[in-house]
C-alpha cells in the first residue's frame, strides 16, 4: 500500500458534548477527518497512518478526551477505490462488513456500486470498511445499503450514516 494510502480508523462513542469532542480530536495532527454518525458508534475518525505505534498513540490521546466512553480501532491492510469518484468528496455513510470467502470478490463487487467511494480490508470484528456517498440517507439506502447483503460472501453488515458530511482538515 503506498504511503499516501496508509490509513487507520477509530470508531468512538461519547456520552455528551460531541462538538467539544470533535474539536479536541481535530487538534491531533494524525487525524485526517472526524465524522459524526448514527448507529453503534458516534464518530468515525480517519487517521493519516496505519503504523500501529503511531495509530495506537493517537488512539490513546483520543481516549483521554473528556466525554469519550469507548473506542475501537481498525488498521487498513488493503485499500480499494472507485476511479469514478474523487476521494476527497465527503462520504455520507460507512458500512462495516463481515465476509466469508474471498475478499477480492466482495471488493470487486463493491467497486460497481454507483456511490461507492472507498473500501479498506481491516482486522477485527469486521473484515471490510466501505464508504459511500449520497445526497440523503434515503438515496444512500436505495442505491447501496439495501444491495450490500446481496453480495456473495457478505455474511453481515452494519451501516453508520453521517449526520453531517465529513470535512477533511
Amino acid at each position: 500500500m503506498p504511503k499516501t494510502d496508509a490509513t487507520s480508523w477509530v470508531f468512538a462513542n461519547c456520552k455528551h458534548g460531541i462538538t467539544h469532542v470533535i474539536n479536541q480530536i481535530r487538534r491531533f495532527p494524525e487525524v485526517q477527518s472526524v465524522t459524526p454518525v448514527t448507529g453503534r458508534f458516534d464518530l468515525v475518525i480517519k487517521l493519516r497512518t496505519n503504523n500501529p505505534p503511531k495509530a495506537f498513540s493517537t488512539v490513546e490521546k483520543i481516549r483521554g478526551i473528556h466525554g469519550i466512553t469507548s473506542t475501537q480501532t481498525a488498521i487498513s491492510v488493503q485499500k480499494v477505490t472507485n476511479g469514478n469518484r474523487h476521494e476527497t468528496e465527503p462520504p455520507l455513510g460507512f458500512t462495516l462488513l463481515k465476509v466469508r470467502g474471498r475478499f477480492q470478490n466482495v471488493l470487486r463487487r463493491l467497486k460497481t456500486f454507483p456511490n461507492f467511494v472507498e473500501a479498506h480490508v481491516i482486522r477485527g470484528e469486521f473484515d471490510v470498511l466501505a464508504s459511500f456517498r449520497g445526497y440523503s440517507p434515503e438515496e444512500l439506502a436505495e442505491t447501496a445499503v439495501e444491495k450490500l447483503n446481496s453480495i456473495n460472501g457478505v455474511t453481515a453488515c452494519e451501516t453508520l450514516v453521517a449526520w453531517t458530511p465529513t470535512t477533511p482538515f
